[in-house]
């Protein structure tokens, strides 16, 4: 019998013992955990050489960091607003661990709800995810006044840090301010903080005039921050924050890793091909600020790096002779080596890069990698091979931009024609590049409401109400949502581009065109737009010459381009191609040479499928042409809107002559269709004006989904697990 009972013994230790291997081997990551030092200071991160550790088993790991930007706010409303619920963050978290990165980044403090929901994720994730907390500085003082050593300004940003500690160790109550989170923080976050990053992108005139007003405040030493002897007086005032914070924490018995933000137009390298003076006026050293022996956790340099801005990452010659480990030429790697090599010593992480996924652009970059007009297979492409150019160079991280794509957003080719500014939130401006930054889309509608694909029925799956159907031979559909006017043309007999041309007449407001110059076209109403259709991969949108804003803008107010006066006169007939400015005349002062203007026809339309689930998916796709039905997808601004929420479209400019853009109300679209002979220009058919209308709206609708980039980077980031 005891002989039995030993047997019995050791087979159940077996089995324990089985099950506990098993359950171990089955973890899909290693998880943090804390340590204390001697004066039981804990840390979870702390930096070692070049790289951001991570205690994991006892362990300091120095695994490469992926993370991620998160901003502050939903379709809809403006980042002040703080407008994602618990349920909001809940889903992006569980998305952000299913993508596979390590950390998220936010800007600010964030409402009471945020930190909970982080800290809930983190007890069920398979993975923890790792917060990044930045402290936003006083950006609109800054500028306005040109000095950080201001009380005013000083004071809110040591208040501002002083909050933030607050919100993060949920140590109670913050008052309500208009703009800024509040509320009573009861969430300790510490135990998922992996860092925290001071400040933002800092304006050189400021730091500059900062630097002259203050010459004896050149010093600064700390209990846990000091500057070195070669300080500048804004780099110690930033070693005065630093410190500020790093006492405020060690009270709370924590240490993480602490950073300031900063960017390549601060930077402490020479671009002496750089055609903008302030762009390389002055530098914000991370090297000289450094930590003491009684700060543990350490310090690193944080950097917004994108690969197309300032210009001196597209001209500058070492750069652009750069061959990567591959034999590659990568302009982007070369910089951050560089980079790298100037902040020996401590950890480098590029805080923020990325490209949108926008129908507009705003600038052009080395490899095509620019700031817009890339569609989502592109944009995942060229992030993935940032990181592999960090990843190169052993960078300790790489946090992408951004997380969503954020409808407030403005970019300065396009925001003068989004009238009323305040109104931005309300709809997607697909030529705004800034507002199309996310590995996440945020889509017009409740889901979508048109696919190019060429089938009919999703057209008829829409209410009466919500479209407007007209013509004979060819039947017009039009429809809307919050991104774009969609049309649809059915032709029962097929198209035969041999015999016949398309052109779609727009008509926004009283005036424009009546007549096409050098055909025989004429419309009923007068244009603002004309859509031309030649065959199936031809297709263009042009603009009424006297109402283009970019003739007008760069070439009779600026005068950097050519201008004719005749483009002034209404009704002349002329319809010029849609374009965007990239770019005013540059000289580059080592090179002694003159890039001249720079601009980009965004009229030519881009055939493809819309549909995510397609093989042909083309994110970019602004028409599909099927066998006998011919689809369009035009973003508002193309067609002259500046808010379609409130109808607003740009005014003829040449009217008022004035030097910016105003909005009156439109009273809908008028659309004509023609049908010409393309061997001799005569009208084969014209339908009668259609107009199509819609409703205002203080809220619009909308929805999420994975871009394509998203899956390009998980699938590239799970190859480092």
């Amino acid at each position: 019998m005891k002989r039995f009972r030993i047997i019995l013994a050791f087979f159940f230790c077996f089995i324990i013992l089985t099950i506990l291997t098993l359950s171990a081997c089955s973890s899909p990551l290693k998880q943090a955990t804390v340590y204390e030092n001697d004066d039981k200071v804990k840390m979870l991160s702390r930096v070692e050489g070049e790289d951001i550790c991570l205690y994991i088993d006892g362990k300091w790991d120095k695994s490469f960091r992926f993370g991620v930007n998160l901003g502050a706010t939903t379709a809809g409303h403006h980042p002040g607003e703080l407008s994602p619920s618990y349920d909001d963050y809940r889903r992006w978290f569980a998305g952000m661990d299913d993508l596979g990165i390590h950390s998220l980044r936010v800007y600010t403090i964030l409402p009471p709800h945020f930190y909970k929901a982080l800290a809930d994720h983190n007890k069920d994730a398979r993975n923890k995810l790792w917060l990044i907390q930045g402290i936003w500085s006083p950006e609109e003082e800054l500028i306005s006044l040109q000095d950080a050593y201001l009380p005013e300004i000083t004071d809110k940003f040591h208040r501002e840090i002083a909050l933030a500690v607050k919100a993060v160790y949920g140590l109670g109550e913050i008052p309500r301010v208009p703009g800024k989170a509040s509320g009573i923080y009861t969430t300790n976050a510490a135990p998922y903080l992996m860092a925290w990053m001071l400040g933002s992108e800092w304006d050189p005139l400021m730091v500059d005039k900062t630097n002259q007003n203050h010459p004896d405040k050149k010093q600064f030493k700390g209990q846990y921050f000091s500057t070195t002897a070669e300080a500048s007086p804004f780099e110690a005032w930033l070693a005065q924050s630093l410190d500020i914070l790093a006492e405020a924490e060690t009270r709370q018995g924590w240490q993480h890793p602490l950073s300031f933000v900063n960017w390549v137009t601060t930077d402490p390298l020479s671009h002496p091909d750089e055609p903008f003076e302030k762009e390389d006026l002055v530098s914000v050293n991370p090297r000289h600020i450094t930590p003491s022996s009684e700060w543990e956790a350490g310090y690193f340099a944080a950097y917004h790096v994108y690969p197309y801005y300032p210009d001196s990452l597209r001209y500058q010659k070492d750069y652009l002779d750069y061959l990567n480990k591959d034999g590659q030429k990568d302009p982007y790697e070369a910089y951050l080596l560089e980079l790298k090599e100037k902040h020996s010593g401590i950890p480098l992480l590029v805080a923020e890069f990325g490209v949108p996924s926008s129908r507009g652009m705003a600038h052009r970059g080395p490899l095509e990698r620019n700031q817009g007009m890339h569609n989502e297979k592109e944009q995942g492409q060229m992030i993935v091979s940032m990181f592999k150019a960090m990843k190169n160079i052993n960078l300790a991280g790489g946090i992408v931009f951004s997380w969503q794509d954020e409808w407030f957003k403005h970019t300065w080719n396009t925001m003068s024609l989004e009238i009323p500014s305040e109104r931005r939130p309300m709809w997607l401006n697909r030529l705004t590049n800034e507002e199309n930054f996310g590995l996440v889309a945020v889509e017009p509608g409740k889901s979508n409401r048109i696919y190019l694909d060429g089938k009919i029925d999703d057209w008829e799956r829409i209410n009466a109400a919500e479209k407007t159907t007209g013509g004979d031979r060819l039947q017009l559909m039009a429809s809307s949502d919050e991104a774009y006017l969609y049309l649809a043309i059915e032709n029962p007999t097929g198209w035969n581009w041999n015999e016949e041309e398309l052109l779609i007449a727009f008509d926004n407001q009283p005036g424009g065109n009546k007549f096409l110059s050098q055909s025989n076209a004429y419309f009923d109403e007068g244009a603002e737009f004309l859509l031309t259709v030649k065959d199936r991969d031809e297709a263009k949108l042009m603009v009424a010459s006297a109402y283009d804003q970019h003739s007008y803008l760069y070439g009779r107010v600026l005068k950097m381009i050519p201008f004719d006066q005749s483009l002034s006169q209404e009704n002349n007939g002329l319809f010029l191609p849609w374009k965007l400015c990239l770019s005013r005349e540059l000289y580059l002062p080592t090179s002694q040479k003159t890039i001249p203007f720079e601009e980009i026809e965004i009229a030519k339309l881009f055939h493809g499928n819309s549909h995510p689930a397609s093989p042909n998916y083309n994110s970019l796709s602004d028409y599909y042409c099927g066998e006998k039905l011919i689809e369009f997808r035009i973003p508002w601004m193309m067609l002259g809107f500046t808010d379609p929420s409130s109808h607003q479209v740009w005014v003829y400019p040449h009217r008022q002559n004035l030097g910016e853009f105003s909005s009156i109300t439109s009273p809908g679209l008028n659309l004509q269709l023609l049908s010409i002979n393309p061997k001799n220009s005569q009208i084969v058919s014209k339908s009668e004006v259609l107009l199509y209308n819609w409703k205002d709206w203080d809220m619009p609708s909308f929805h999420e989904r994975y871009k394509e980039s998203f899956y390009i980077l998980k699938t590239y980031i799970a190859g480092f697990k």
